[in-house]
């Protein structure tokens, strides 16, 4: 241990109080630390910058880690599954990053002075929003920041620059049949516009090439979009060709907007923010869409609150993956808000998901495991709520389609009377209302 000189001989009596104390706590932590050792872990003194002992870090040995029984896996499985704690590069926010929605006069001078930096400054149009991204002064990480400015600003919008995850799980077309949709012509959908927030679509794909697909990327400069089949799989259910065979889309004669907010990672992995996000449902609402699917997860957050607040009023009705983190995960957001419907995962046997998220938060059911959808050369089976959601985001373009209401109250209310109640009687955390069955009229 490395101590710190005294400055006085008061000093030098407080660095010799410490050395006792530090003395004290060691001893005090010998038995408990006997005993991890004896069951194969150590324990690790934590200091603080004064040479003060603050705390204990455990860790587990190699040999306890051999000895660890082996995580179960569900067999055939190929993707990542949802899991309840992010791996350290697939952290809640992007580090030193934080996001302040209309920011007051004077707001800028202000924090540059206590040492925060500008990153970027965007409108958001058609939302009505301005925004910056700011980032923190050294040594400060992004929540204590917001914490900080919430207790200068009361009433200011702000909250980490959060990252988001695709809702994918592991690998015939039976969801069609489940949900009673049935065959459709390739005019299906003519005249709905459809919004979707993911990964970049393949439009080149047999299922997708030469429909209605318009396509935005809102990946930061100097970064390159992610590869993934992840958003090619929900465009795919969503519009692919009536006449492609195994991956006949739901509406394929409605169009398609997909903004692309995921960017690739060194590791091959996926990233993407809520900075990215912002900008892209700020471009759907600029186009129209009537309804927004987000088959992708984050945690709660002011600023993604306000966001999705404005879209509703703005009359885009929002759709989004419930989550693949399992039955003890928190909720996922964007789909736990109240004004976004959450859409859950079921299997050709209307059994749910194993690695869905539960919760009063999840409104309707859809087919999600195992379905053969739009990947590379050809098709693939996956499985996840982000596969389910595109079939409640169909459901919900053909009613809006029919001029009905876009706000979530009246979609839960006219989407009731079509659903297979699952699980308990009435809502539930596990299945909501119930399996959504529909045929269209077209």
């Amino acid at each position: 241990m490395v101590g710190h000189a005294g400055q006085s001989i008061n000093g030098m009596t407080l660095g010799f109080s410490r050395i006792v104390i530090c003395l004290l706590v060691v001893l005090a932590f010998a038995t408990s630390a006997t005993q991890a050792m004896a069951q194969s872990s150590t324990r690790i003194l934590k200091y603080n910058d004064k040479g003060e002992v603050i705390g204990v870090i455990e860790k587990e040995s190699k040999k306890d880690k051999s000895k660890a029984p082996e995580k179960r896996k569900n067999p055939g499985s190929t993707e990542e599954r949802g899991k309840t704690a992010p791996a350290p590069e697939e952290a809640l926010a992007e580090p030193g990053e934080v996001i302040v929605i209309d920011p007051p006069t004077g707001f800028e001078r202000a924090i540059r002075a206590d040492g925060y930096t500008v990153i970027e400054r965007t409108r958001l149009e058609t939302l009505g929003f301005s925004i910056l991204r700011i980032r923190t002064p050294p040594g400060v990480d992004a929540g204590a920041a917001v914490r900080a400015l919430n207790a200068t600003y009361p009433s200011l919008v702000v909250g980490v620059n959060q990252r988001f995850k695709v809702n994918k799980g592991q690998q015939g077309d039976y969801g069609r049949n489940v949900m009673g949709w049935g065959e459709v012509p390739s005019s299906c959908g003519s005249g709905l516009k459809i919004g979707m927030i993911d990964t970049l679509v393949d439009v080149g794909h047999p299922a997708i090439k030469g429909q209605r697909v318009a396509r935005r990327s809102f990946v930061p400069k100097g970064k390159k979009p992610g590869i993934s089949d992840h958003g090619t799989a929900v465009a795919g259910i969503l519009i692919g060709k009536a006449g492609s065979g195994d991956w006949k889309g739901l509406l394929p004669g409605a169009s398609l907007y997909a903004a692309n907010i995921f960017s690739a990672r060194k590791d091959g992995g996926l990233r993407a923010n809520l900075s990215s996000m912002m900008k892209a449902l700020d471009w759907l609402a600029q186009k129209n869409v009537q309804v927004v699917n987000f088959s992708l997860a984050g945690s709660s957050n002011r600023v993604l609150t306000k966001i999705l607040e404005r879209a509703s009023k703005r009359g885009l009705a929002l759709v989004a993956a419930a989550g693949n983190g399992g039955p003890k995960a928190p909720p996922a957001f964007p789909a736990a808000h109240p004004m976004v419907l959450a859409v859950t995962a079921v299997d050709e046997k209307l059994t749910i998901y194993g690695f869905a998220n539960r919760g009063d938060y999840i409104d309707f059911s859809a087919p999600g495991v195992r379905l053969w959808t739009a990947r590379k050369k050809g098709g693939g089976l996956q499985s996840g709520t982000s596969f389910a959601a595109p079939y409640i985001t169909a459901a919900v373009a053909l009613h809006l389609g029919g001029g009905k209401k876009p706000d979530s109250g009246s979609l839960r209310k006219l989407l009731q009377p079509f659903t297979k109640d699952l699980g308990a009687p009435g809502r539930d955390s596990v299945y909501g209302w119930g399996l959504v069955r529909i045929r269209p009229n077209c």
